[in-house]
């Protein structure tokens, strides 16, 4: 049953994974609307990174700081690439993205 549920990006109460059915309801509306700040999170902490790295007068201790928060960014962001992949039909995706490989390879020259 857990394969139909949607896993959320915070934790139940427990600890644990929190899941919800997948649909246009309330949580789902939150759900999507956190993974998205935490996207925006992690490029805004990302263009920060660049722009301390280019600076030629940036100390050690402002460079730490900043790894520290893009390594919690691309942490996060991989966490929504997770939870995004969780939700693609897979099967039917490799399925159909096979044949057409194996259709267009067919047609070559």
């Amino acid at each position: 049953m857990i394969n139909h549920l949607r896993r959320l990006p915070w934790n139940a109460e427990n600890g644990g994974n929190a899941f919800v059915t997948p649909g246009d309801g309330i949580v789902n509306g939150i759900a999507d609307a956190m993974e998205a700040s935490m996207l925006l999170t992690a490029q805004e902490d990302a263009k920060r990174a660049t722009a301390l790295a280019e600076d030629p007068y940036v100390s050690l201790a402002e460079l730490r700081v900043a790894v520290k928060y893009l390594a919690h960014a691309v942490a996060e962001a991989v966490k929504v690439a997770e939870l995004r992949g969780e939700r693609l039909p897979t099967t039917d995706v490799a399925t159909a993205l096979g044949e057409a490989l194996s259709v267009s390879l067919r047609h070559e020259p």
